[in-house]
């Protein structure tokens, strides 16, 4: 027996050992090349993505500190079912601007959460998705996806948490996911869900969010869980309690049923005529109640109709000479006469402020400026003549289209009465107050340069500023860099590249030249906010998105001075949060730069530091020439121009980096110096090359 025990005691160690193994299998060779693959997909068909996050299919994803692939995988502890195998993917904010290819990652059956938000992904959600049937949450916000969800969603029967807000997405919410039982979380603000919101049943679920969309119809039930935020703003017509008016009811065929003939006859007690005259006084009654409610609304309606048509006699009346009414073609103010905007207008209609809906009638004249300013060479006749004419009930009127979302507002285009397209940014909960943002932009449109667009006209409230802008056509330096090309217009060349980054530098150094100085205002009796809004001004969010084409492909810079942060209160307070804004807004140029030479995309609500860093490392690691986009290396050449694109990147790191000990970043004008000697020198040796 005692020989018998060692022999015993090994194989049941064989038997565990086997067992573990049988367990523990990991992920399958073939598992983690799908998931390289699908990184790579996410990056755009960078084939270094994978490489400088450590995802490597040689290497256990799961095998604790000697896996390479670092963060941005969770995987099973060892009391699961799929113990070595990926449970989560997290990729925030990881300048990813390529595409989500389902079948890559389905291809891990084990992956139950899918983490994306914060980059600049393409395309949309695909169908295939409904293969990673483990699937429990599925966050993408935050990126430039778009096109209809897929109905296929509705197959993910584990699905807790789907997050598809801050993207383009359009067409109806599938309303399949109402059916999804263990889903408790469905976020998807800041896109262009169109059509009725599915019946939810919003008992079950811990947050629920579809505002800033274009939805109509009834709210789901118990919707007050989450608050008008969740709902508000949407298309005009999305209604329900307690956020909206009442829904209209379906029409009843019958209101008032007749009584058969069974129910009056006379039943054996000879009571059928008493029954009869009991049922029949109280319907007299009744119908006379209603006979009394319609004379009375009748009456109502009478009285308003002919207090309006009084009212239009006075008008007519007090008009000086036949002018044009209550505005005037230098400085038009909304009065209170103004016309309100039906409730049933268009849903592609500009929204109204949440000022003028909690009141239900258009704004005072004390909430309402709309100015018409000065405009620049770059800026068509027809937009002149409509901001010349233009009206803030026109505005409403009019039909528009979402051209995008950003941290600060939305951006509109309009197509006012007499055809021009108009662009309107939209401002939400601008800090700073309206005496103050009217200077502001008066001082803006006289600073005129031919690389910065100017305002057209503005209106101010209290809690939200409009902004109205020539429409431009060719779309953004974003979309070009970033997006998808609809045209014939091909990549951008370096030629191409270095051209708008020397406009772009000009036209912020003339900016910053002519409104980084205290005007008039700042005598000793003028208040500190006054002084302060006279003083220096900062764009506030330059950024690719912002940086327009004229019909001529001329780089111009918009939105200057909309949504720079309220000064301090002191003068000397104040000059220190301009100096810190100008200073600010020679960082964003940097990472504008920075975009112009990787091609990479930044978070549209981030501050381009995840860019900023990646170069940084790259450069660190003597790896510069991994930096730059392959279209701008195409060309080949004897070598000047990667000089120059490398003096550039120079250029770039200097206006970017904050780290202790390093130099003073360059002020605009002299980022402009620099990149302007790059441009000559560029233009030389392409004259000889010729």
């Amino acid at each position: 027996m005692a020989k018998l025990l060692p022999a015993l005691a090994a194989a049941l160690v064989a038997l565990l050992a086997g067992c573990s193994c049988g367990v523990r299998g990991g992920e399958s060779p073939e598992a983690r090349e799908s998931l390289v693959q699908f990184l790579t997909a996410l990056a755009g068909g960078d084939g270094q993505a994978a490489l400088r996050l450590g995802w490597d299919a040689s290497v256990d994803p799961c095998a604790g500190t000697d896996s390479s692939w670092g963060d941005t995988i969770k995987c099973f502890e060892n009391k699961s079912e799929n113990v070595g195998k990926i449970k989560k993917i997290v990729l925030d904010g990881k300048g990813l601007s390529g595409t989500i290819d389902a079948a890559l990652l389905c291809a891990a059956p084990a992956v139950r959460v899918v983490q994306l938000p914060d980059n600049s992904l393409r395309g949309g959600v695909p169908a295939g998705i409904s293969a990673c049937s483990g699937l429990t949450q599925l966050i993408v916000s935050g990126n430039q996806l778009s096109g209809s969800l897929p109905p296929s969603l509705a197959q993910l029967g584990k699905l807790e948490v789907l997050d598809v807000s801050r993207n383009n997405f359009s067409g109806e919410i599938p309303g399949g996911l109402s059916k999804l039982g263990e889903l408790v979380r469905f976020v998807a603000n800041d896109n262009h869900f169109n059509g009725t919101i599915p019946d939810f049943d919003l008992d079950k679920f811990q947050n629920f969010t579809v505002s800033t969309n274009n939805i109509t119809g009834p709210i789901p039930k118990n919707a007050e869980r989450f608050g008008n935020d969740s709902f508000w703003p949407n298309a005009a017509g999305m209604c329900g309690r307690p956020f909206f008016d009442p829904c209209p009811s379906s029409p009843t065929t019958a209101p008032f049923n007749s009584p058969s003939p069974s129910s009056v006859s006379e039943d054996e007690d000879g009571q059928g005529e008493d029954n009869h005259k009991k049922r029949t006084v109280p319907k007299i009654v009744m119908y006379l109640g209603y006979v009394l409610l319609g004379a009375a609304i009748l009456a109502f309606v009478l009285y308003k109709i002919c207090s309006k048509k009084k009212r239009s006699k006075l008008g007519r009346k007090s008009k000086p000479g036949g002018g044009r009414g209550v505005y005037d073609s230098s400085r038009l103010t909304t009065t209170t006469t103004t016309t309100s905007v039906s409730p049933s207008k268009s849903a592609y209609s500009l929204p109204t402020s949440v000022e003028q809906s909690a009141a239900g009638a258009p704004p005072s004249a004390s909430l309402v400026v709309l100015r018409r300013s000065g405009t620049a060479s770059i800026t068509s006749n027809a937009a002149a003549a409509a901001a010349k004419e233009l009206r803030f009930e026109d505005l409403l009127k009019s039909p528009a289209e979402l051209l995008g979302r950003g941290r600060f507002g939305s951006s509109y285009k309009v197509v006012v009465p007499n055809g021009a397209a108009l662009a309107v940014k939209r401002v939400k909960d601008a800090a700073v107050d309206e005496e103050a943002f009217r200077r502001r932009m008066e001082r803006v449109a006289s600073a005129k340069h031919p690389a910065v667009l100017p305002p057209l006209a503005f209106y101010c409230a209290m809690q939200e500023k409009l902004v109205v802008y020539e429409f431009q056509s060719n779309g953004s330096l974003a979309k070009l860099l970033h997006g998808s090309i609809e045209s014939s217009q091909g990549p951008l060349d370096w030629p191409a590249r270095l051209h708008i980054a020397a406009k772009v530098a000009d036209g912020m150094a003339f900016m910053h030249t002519a409104l980084g100085r205290y005007g008039a205002s700042s005598n000793s009796s003028t208040s500190g906010e006054e002084a302060a809004a006279d003083g220096p001004i900062a764009h506030g969010n330059l950024k690719a998105s912002n940086v327009l084409f004229t019909a001529g492909m001329d780089p111009c810079i918009s939105e200057y001075g909309v949504t720079a942060a309220a000064p301090p209160a002191s003068r000397s307070a104040s000059a220190g949060a301009a100096a810190a804004a100008l200073r600010a807004d020679v960082r964003a140029f940097g990472v504008l730069l920075l975009e112009l030479l990787t091609g990479k995309a930044t978070s549209e609500r981030g501050d381009g530091a995840e860019l900023a860093r990646w170069v940084t490392s790259v450069i660190r690691e003597e790896w510069t020439a991994e930096v730059f986009d392959r279209a701008l290396l195409a060309g080949g050449g004897d070598g000047s121009s990667e000089q120059r694109m490398l003096r550039l990147l120079q250029v770039a790191m200097r206006c970017v980096d904050a780290s202790p000990g390093s130099a003073p970043p360059p002020t605009m004008r002299e980022a402009a110096s620099m990149i302007n000697a790059i441009r000559e020198e560029d233009d030389r040796s392409f004259s000889l090359e010729a």
